[in-house]
């Protein structure tokens, strides 16, 4: 229960009540003597409060499963980083790391051969750009040595070879039509069925011919554009080797790096969220699950604490107490358990935001106790006094 708060009474009210007592006395003896009053300095703000840990954690499953192993029991002190908890079907967690691992180690692999071939690849790039050099030289001399007014008269030519050999097709489809409806074996059919055939294949012939005239022009053009890109691309891959190695293979090969050392990181933390383990050095202070249990992210599986420095927290000093403390301010401490014993503080932290209680405007005040041998307990109800000078 709350101790009932000492109210602080003006001093000349106090001196006019005396005096009020006295009036009804005649006898000097009577007249009691004067006690002095004080000022109010001294008095106490008293609030409840609850003794609390250091650090107090509510410990999580990330995923939800299957209970593997729990590795401590109610009570054990561990250090930061202890495994608490095991979940279990940890293959597919395993699987994943060995990928992203191997996935790691080629990407590796790759930048380390990026860089170790640099100077390799930089004179293979000299040879490329000096054989397409050659390439383009020899294209070159064959373009400047090809006779276009020759090329001219031969396109002319054929042209008009194709020009003759269809007008002699098409007299040939006609002459061939008056007889196409006789017997095969008729003579005047098979006469113009053969120079009919005969025509065909001149045209056909004359169309391959110029076919071949129009080529020679475009594969002697078509040569040396085709080698002027490929020497402007060996020439760029040797510019860009000239000082190590190609930058865009490095951009690409670090990126890899990269996202496999990424990939490596997820697929550690994933394998790691599998273990509980200790936030900082403390107590295992209650277990919530054992092997052979589901566990869910929604419920805690352990309770951590650090004891070794108690703490009180109380939430119950109003708007019209709160104006009174002051971080820094002593207080003293009776457990409910051990009236007989009283313990020192200071206020560690004010709240600053509010809540409702019974009516009232509360804030929230922490409060570091001084060292001591008492046998607290987490939770213990204590009486604060704030000391007001």
């Amino acid at each position: 229960m709350k101790t009932q708060k000492l109210i602080r009474i003006p001093a000349f009210v106090v001196v006019i009540l005396l005096l009020q007592t006295g009036c009804g006395s005649t006898s000097a003896k009577d007249t009691p003597t004067p006690t002095p009053v004080s000022s109010g300095a001294g008095l106490a703000v008293v609030a409840e409060g609850r003794i609390m840990p250091r650090e107090n954690t509510n410990l999580y499953v990330v995923a939800p499963g299957r209970v593997d192993q729990v590795l401590v029991t109610e009570g054990d002190a561990v250090t930061q980083g202890t495994v608490l908890l095991r979940m279990g079907d940890r293959e597919a967690y395993l699987a994943n790391l060995a990928t992203a691992q191997a996935e790691l180690t080629a990407a590796q692999q790759a930048l380390d051969q990026l860089n170790r071939t640099a100077t390799l690849a930089y004179n293979q790039a000299l040879l490329d750009e000096a054989a397409a050099q050659q390439v383009y030289n020899t294209t070159l001399k064959a373009r400047d040595s090809f006779d276009q007014d020759q090329y001219e008269k031969d396109l002319d030519q054929a042209k008009s070879d194709v020009a003759t050999a269809l007008s002699e097709l098409k007299d040939a489809q006609t002459e061939f039509a008056k007889y196409a409806d006789r017997e095969k074996n008729n003579p005047d059919r098979v006469r113009t069925k053969a120079a009919l055939d005969a025509a065909q294949t001149k045209y056909d012939n004359a169309v391959i011919h110029q076919t071949e005239v129009e080529n020679r022009f475009i594969q002697v053009n078509s040569n040396l554009e085709v080698a002027r890109g490929r020497l402007a691309e060996a020439s760029r891959i040797r510019q860009q080797r000239a000082n190590g190695p190609d930058a865009d293979q490095l951009a690409l090969a670090q990126s890899n790096l990269a996202a496999a050392q990424a990939g490596l990181t997820a697929a550690q933390a994933a394998l790691d969220h599998l273990d509980v383990v200790a936030p900082y050095d403390g107590v295992v202070a209650r277990i919530d699950v054992s092997a052979g249990e589901n566990a869910s992210p929604s419920q805690p599986v352990i309770v951590f604490a650090d004891p070794n420095q108690w703490f009180v927290e109380t939430t119950d000093l109003t708007e019209k107490e709160i104006v009174n403390i002051r971080v820094g301010q002593s207080v003293t401490i009776v457990p409910d358990a051990l009236p007989a014993l009283t313990l020192t503080g200071t206020v560690e932290r004010i709240g600053l935001t509010y809540t409702e209680k019974s009516g009232d405007i509360v804030y929230p005040v922490r409060i570091k106790l001084d060292p001591s041998d008492a046998a607290l307990m987490w939770g213990m109800t204590v009486e604060v006094r704030f000391l007001q000078k």
